[in-house]
């Protein structure tokens, strides 16, 4: 039988995830108000990069929302990786 695990403060690890997450959003706003006046290079550069940042996000959150019950992590991390998809298929189809 598993022995319960006891927080006693605030984890670093968590924090350093939300902010991970926040930094996410921040850079999808700006990549969304910014894709248009990009060369193609630098999009494609931008895009390829915001694409494995999100992927890594999206494997440390399921990996974190399974190990700490944190659920409510995976909704703001998956609309974000969706964001991402739609900007950047913005960019290369439109």
């Amino acid at each position: 039988m598993p022995a319960s695990y006891i927080r006693k403060g605030p984890d670093f690890l968590q924090k350093l995830f939300l902010y991970l997450i926040l930094f996410d959003w921040v850079v999808l706003l700006y990549l969304f108000v910014e894709i248009k006046s990009m060369s193609f290079r630098h999009g494609a550069i931008t895009s390829v990069m915001v694409v494995i940042f999100n992927l890594i996000l999206v494997n440390l959150c399921f990996k974190r929302a399974r190990r700490a019950e944190d659920s409510y992590q995976i909704y703001p991390v998956i609309m974000g990786a969706l964001m991402s998809f739609v900007i950047i298929a913005y960019f290369f189809f439109f």
